[in-house]
């Protein structure tokens, strides 16, 4: 989660200018748009029920007439004054997120100025701490970060709508520029107002579910749009910062960045993604590779007319041309010509002859993807030397050109478009992102039993660990084939193998991670390695285990030790291993306190480990937006990592909404990269100090209070999940169409079966938010009968972790609502249930006054005078939108009302929308 804090200080006079601007502009158009003085009508309803940005003004007499005018408003105008609200918050922030940006580019613009957490601040810091450059230079260089984008249905808003807000923000962005001419200020007011009204006359709300491929698409074009270009940008910023303070240049088209997708490969829980769905992704996202390299090998085509050459590059264009001239019968030489090329580039262009034929088996390679997507199988004479399979054949002969550019002098040429097209290369390959699969281990283990049971060799689910380890290892170590090509079984099973086989056909570097969820013991990642052996994939996945629920995160240690002692695996992993960690189901197995200090121990205990066994260790972090998953400002998200634990390598999970949070405008995006970089290199080269033993027992005391706390009431209180689907709109949430995954993993479970997203995201929407703070406080005040108060601040002031977990939980106390959530409460819950619902709120209370006392403040978030008036901007938008919400489920569950009536289905998504978009967070 990116925050104001890893952007640095906006002027809050030109913000406020701003979103009046934008207002202003949405009312005038709300006024033109509507019918017959409709509109005048509205924003007159909607101002009537704004409330007052200070909740102390809203006396208990004015909050009673409040309700009144809500409750009494027809379907119709709930409706329309609900999009006006949500079409206000949505300004908001593309005003916010304009002026984060805007404020980065003024501070760089000061001669005296540094960005906080930029390249030039972190550097400048490390140097001043006395880090050597040489040491600085080493682990940039061996920095690894990994931005995996999941198709996790968190995004609330269309991709139209968020396309629209980005143009308003290109505009606004365009009207800062006071050196422009009034003609062209006259043209950014124009799309500003065009912009805006295209929004209210456009549906926001998704009529349809989208398909993985749909999603996916949505993925790729963050990449395509923003990244693509972002990142060639930002690797010529962070190459000038190193020379400058390291005397070193970055190597030849180094790439500390690069991404994954989790869209169209996770299947965990969603059967809408199957084998033919992740081969079609995997196609889709190489056709879209090869359609940018070739457009960036088209321009160097153009661009690169110079004559003097090396002897090497000479040879290869002399090798290039005879190929051109060959009686092959290939279509290399039509396609180039239909495409607009010629065959009358001079002998003395080495460089064009090069690309030229570059350039038409890139052109090739993108129609073999177009016809695979279509369905169309290669033709009988199709010789795969006619198009591009791995990275390192398109990088190979644009590594000739540079070396030879450098050796004739053009340097200012060679570290021009063509180390860009390189560095493009090295970060994207010909995949654009590797994609990786996500399966649930008992899925595995079904494969398996359906395979023994049909050999005659037993029942694997009914072996022991020892028994299934012991089969594995020997399968794994055994030359002949294990599986049948006609093995009889159901269609889940068959699924599985169908997905393992599709894995094993796709080109070389396609794939990344095969993910295990619910990953408990070794035989759950032996029983993948012998799968994807048994498949015949001559380039098999990385297997990293997902360890998620308490329980996994404890027993991960044992499990990882029994696979490093078994020679076969420790071979197989060839000194380097992966394992990723679940934020998500984690914290709500036990609460945020102690789930976070889970992962904690966790990571120490597993890095030490694979240390030991001297393995090198990329912790894979499954981080959701919101603070109840793991959700986190970078720089802080990183920080409070436990030392050592990062070592240079991170890989992370880009989330739902947060996709286009981080990398939505190309600004944001540079952004994003730029503090993972930097917050990533300060917690490699000075890593935080271990906690004292003393801070241990406390931590673990914390912990283990608030655990019982949260679990004595979502597990252990029988009205629990009555008074959570009745407080909440969790039961409405199957309307939203916002992804391709079921709501549920278990459609007739409980607690333990819903997904971590609507659990958070319900909870959110009636500004409780129990998930993120329930058990707090009790552990507290716990901690403080023991003594232990002046630890408390102590711990606050000088452990970064505990300092991280402290101040996120007060910003989500920032965003609570008592006074909303008991209006919930009182409409919605049965009257039996309606004490449990006051109970939680008092809680709540409760939290708030110990996170104070803790923090010494006097009240939340006081020393973030940033965060404080972005909320406060938002709350006279966000309130109202509350109460219309709790009215309109009332009304869809009143016995007088139509269950599914059309409108207020609408209204309630509408409110949603609006909710998701002023609290900057859904899942």
């Amino acid at each position: 989660m990116l925050g104001p804090l890893d952007f640095g200080i906006v002027e809050k006079d030109e913000l406020d200018r701003d979103i009046d601007k934008l207002r202003n502009i949405l009312q005038d158009s709300i006024k033109e748009l509507e019918k017959s003085g409709d509109g005048e009508q509205l924003i007159k309803d909607v101002k009537e029920l704004l409330l007052a940005e200070t909740p102390s003004e809203r006396t208990p007499e004015f909050m009673e007439k409040f309700i009144e005018k809500v409750s009494s408003l027809s379907n119709e105008s709930a409706l329309r004054i609900s999009r006006t609200l949500s079409h206000c918050l949505n300004l908001a922030n593309v005003a916010e997120q304009t002026h984060l940006i805007r404020s980065v580019k003024n501070l760089e613009s000061e001669e005296e100025g540094v960005l906080k957490f930029s390249c030039e601040d972190i550097f400048k810091q490390l140097i001043e701490a006395g880090v050597e450059p040489d040491r600085i230079y080493k682990a940039l260089t061996e920095q690894s970060i990994e931005l995996v984008l999941t198709a996790h249905p968190t995004q609330m808003m269309r991709r139209t709508l968020i396309t629209k807000n980005n143009h308003i923000g290109e505009a606004l962005e365009g009207l800062s520029n006071k050196s422009q001419s009034s003609r062209d200020r006259k043209d950014w007011e124009d799309q500003l107002r065009r912009e805006i009204s295209g929004s209210w006359l456009t549906d926001e709300i998704r009529r349809n579910k989208p398909t993985p491929l749909e999603e996916a698409q949505g993925g790729f074009s963050i990449l395509e749009q923003n990244l693509w270009r972002t990142l060639p940008k930002f690797m010529k910023v962070l190459d000038r910062t190193c020379f400058k303070y390291t005397g070193k240049n970055l190597p030849l088209g180094f790439t500390n960045i690069k991404f994954g997708s989790w869209m169209g490969g996770d299947r965990d829980g969603n059967d809408n993604v199957n084998s033919k769905v992740t081969k079609q992704v995997s196609y889709f996202s190489r056709w879209i590779a090869a359609s940018l390299f070739y457009k960036e090998i088209d321009a160097l085509l153009f661009e690169l007319s110079m004559v003097r050459m090396t002897p090497e590059l000479a040879e290869a264009a002399l090798k290039a041309q005879e190929r051109r001239n060959t009686n092959r019968p290939k279509p290399v030489l039509t396609l180039y010509k239909e495409f607009g090329g010629g065959s009358g580039i001079p002998e003395r262009e080495g460089y064009r002859i090069l690309l030229a034929e570059m350039r038409d088996k890139m052109l090739l390679t993108k129609k073999h993807y177009e016809d695979l997507i279509g369905g169309q199988t290669p033709p009988p004479d199709h010789d795969d030397d006619d198009i591009y399979h791995t990275a390192k054949q398109v990088l190979d002969p644009l590594l000739l050109c540079y070396d030879s550019l450098i050796s004739v002098g053009a340097i200012d040429v060679a570290n021009g478009r063509l180390i860009d097209v390189i560095r493009q290369l090295n970060c994207f390959g010909l995949t654009l992102s590797k994609l990786d699969i996500r399966q649930e281990s008992t899925r595995h283990s079904e494969v398996l039993d359906a395979i023994t049971n049909y050999l005659g060799i037993g029942s694997y689910l009914s072996w022991n660990e020892k028994e299934r380890q012991e089969f594995l290892i020997r399968e794994l170590e055994s030359k002949r084939p294990l599986v049948p090509k006609d093995l009889p079984c159901n269609a889940r099973v068959q699924e599985v193998l169908d997905t393992f086989r599709m894995a094993a056909e796709l080109p070389a570097e396609s794939l990344g991670a095969y993910v295990i969820s619910m990953c408990q013991n070794p035989s759950d990642i032996l029983a993948v390695e012998l799968l994807q052996k048994e498949s015949g994939n001559k380039f098999p996945q990385r297997v990293a285990p997902l360890f998620e629920m308490i329980d996994d995160l404890e027993r991960a240690p044992q499990t990882m030790e029994q696979l490093y002692s078994i020679k076969w695996y420790k071979d197989r992993i060839n000194g380097s291993q992966e394992i990723m960690l679940g934020y998500s189901d984690s914290s709500k197995d036990s609460g945020r306190l102690t789930s976070s200090w889970s992962l904690y121990k966790a990571q120490e205990i597993l890095t030490k480990l694979s240390d030991k066994h001297g393995v090198k260790l990329t912790l894979f972090h499954g981080r959701g937006g919101t603070i109840g998953r793991g959700g986190a400002p970078t720089y802080l998200a990183i920080q409070s990592q436990p030392g050592g634990s990062i070592n240079g390598r991170l890989r992370v999970t880009e989330q739902g909404e947060m996709i286009t949070a981080h990398y939505g405008q190309p600004g944001v995006a540079f952004r994003s990269i730029e503090v993972y970089t930097t917050a990533t290199l300060q917690q490699t080269l000075l890593p935080p100090p271990p906690p004292s033993d003393h801070w241990r027992e406390i931590m673990d005391e914390l912990s283990s209070v608030s655990g019982k706390k949260y679990r004595s009431i979502v597990r252990g209180n029988e009205n629990f999940v009555r008074y959570f689907r009745a407080s909440t709109p969790e039961r409405e949430l199957s309307h939203l169409n916002i992804g391709s995954r079921p709501q549920k993993r278990n459609v007739s479970g409980g607690i333990e079966s819903l997904r971590a997203i609507p659990w958070i995201f319900a909870f959110t929407q009636t500004r409780l938010i129990l998930p993120a703070w329930l058990g707090v406080a009790e552990a507290l005040e716990a901690a403080k009968e023991k003594g232990y108060t002046n630890d408390l601040k102590e711990m606050y002031k000088s452990w970064p972790y505990f300092q991280t977990t402290i101040d996120l939980i007060e910003m989500v106390l920032m965003k609570a609502d008592p006074l909303i959530a008991a209006r919930y409460n009182d409409l919605l819950v049965p009257f039996e249930l309606q004490s449990l619902g006051k109970e939680m709120i008092g809680l709540l209370n409760k939290t708030v006054s110990s996170i104070l006392s803790l923090t010494n403040h006097s009240t939340l978030q006081q020393d973030n005078k940033l965060l404080q008036h972005f909320i406060a901007i938002r709350r006279s938008y966000l309130d109202p939108l509350n109460y219309i919400q709790a009215e309109v489920l009332r009304r869809l569950r009143s016995n007088h009302v139509e269950a599914q009536n059309p409108i207020l289905v609408d209204i309630l998504i509408i409110s949603i929308n609006g909710l998701a978009a002023g609290l900057r967070n859904t899942g």
